[in-house]
């Protein structure tokens, strides 16, 4: 989002270096400062009722810490790099100065801040349910409506079962059999590339019977 108007000069002298398993920041951390991803992963997770919740994976061009560094408050998740990855680190100083000198990045900044705001809060909503089926099929339901791959057999969702379920925050002794009823009623199908859900509006439907 950020790196693209970034002179070389100043990602040289605020980039870093990350290994897989470093941590940027936990949650209750102080959100004084930002990382703007130039290569690698970051894993933004969430602890939901005791349980590990992926928020989101962030890629290159990506920030991970904004909303706290602009806020002033602490950090509302943890941040875990999954991959060798190279972070520009960006204090309120530096980001107000680049943002006032440079129309493009304020521009690409609020476009992409709302974007993911968006994409959190649906995250949230989900895992505010407290019954671990309906946070999985609406996370599912939730992947497969903002897939790239809508095909004539449904929606293709490039992640396996247990990455979702760690995302929805589900047990690992519950995932298996709600997998199974959901494919027995032909909800999902799953192959070793993927999920494939041949009609969202019907997980939604599911979703609102179970709860009824």
């Amino acid at each position: 989002m950020l790196a693209g108007p970034m002179s070389e000069a100043l990602a040289a002298r605020l980039g870093r270096d990350f290994q897989r398993g470093d941590i940027l920041f936990r949650e209750g951390d102080p959100g004084d400062v930002m990382y703007v991803i130039q290569s690698g992963c970051v894993r933004i997770t969430k602890r939901i009722d005791g349980q590990e919740a992926t928020i989101a994976e962030l890629r290159a061009g990506e920030c991970v810490g904004e909303v706290a560094l602009f806020t002033n408050r602490a950090r509302s998740a943890t941040a875990v790099v999954v991959q060798p990855t190279r972070c520009i680190i960006i204090d309120v100083v530096t980001l107000e100065l680049m943002v006032t000198k440079s129309p493009e990045i304020a521009v690409r900044f609020i476009r992409s801040l709302a974007a993911r705001l968006e994409d959190s809060n649906a995250k949230l909503q989900i895992l505010a349910h407290r019954d671990s089926r309906t946070r999985f099929v609406l996370a599912v339901a939730h992947h497969a409506q903002h897939s790239i791959e809508q095909t004539p057999e449904g929606a293709w969702i490039r992640r396996s079962i247990g990455d979702v379920a760690v995302e929805a925050a589900v047990p690992e002794h519950e995932i298996a059999e709600i997998a199974r009823r959901l494919i027995r009623l032909d909800l999902i199908r799953v192959d070793q590339t993927g999920i494939l859900v041949p009609n969202v509006q019907r997980l939604y439907e599911f979703v609102e019977f179970a709860d009824g």
